[in-house]
């Protein structure tokens, strides 16, 4: 799905005047529209491509073990039944991903990121989020995973 140019242009003017865009993706599929936001980002920022920082409570809901999952494209790749057309797939492989507990963040900090994954809203302390956040430079990109759900209530 097509992202609203809204959202580019807030990611831009982010970027221009060094402040970081908070984002809060309400849905299953939320993860998948990570993959679009990082590249608005990338493109956004005349640097390097950004880090992600990937924190969530227990359950990733995907393997993070990268070498793996490129030992996996690969096979399939030889075999012809790789799916290139899984942006998702192919962000976790190509992009520089570091995947934290909640219960670690303390070892993140004095590291910067460029962009910022909340998975497990439940989970979330205003300390670990104040402690997230403040590892995500300037014009750097905030994203808040919640499930879907009926009514606001739920939270």
């Amino acid at each position: 799905k097509k992202v609203d140019s809204r959202v580019r242009t807030l990611i831009e003017n982010g970027v221009k005047t060094n402040q970081r865009s908070f984002f809060i993706m309400i849905g299953d599929r939320g993860r998948d529209q990570v993959v679009n936001l990082h590249y608005i980002l990338s493109k956004s920022i005349v640097k390097a491509r950004p880090t992600v920082l990937w924190c969530y409570k227990k359950d990733l809901g995907f393997s993070s073990h990268k070498q793996r999952k490129i030992k996996k494209i690969k096979r399939k790749k030889a075999i012809g039944a790789v799916n290139e057309e899984d942006p998702f797939e192919l962000f976790i492989t190509s992009t520089d991903i570091r995947y934290c507990y909640y219960k670690d963040t303390h070892k993140i900090l004095g590291n910067t990121y460029g962009m910022l994954v909340l998975q497990d809203f439940e989970a979330l302390t205003p300390n670990l989020l104040a402690r997230t956040i403040e590892t995500i430079e300037g014009g750097g990109v905030v994203v808040l995973l919640l499930k879907t759900m009926t009514s606001l209530r739920k939270l």
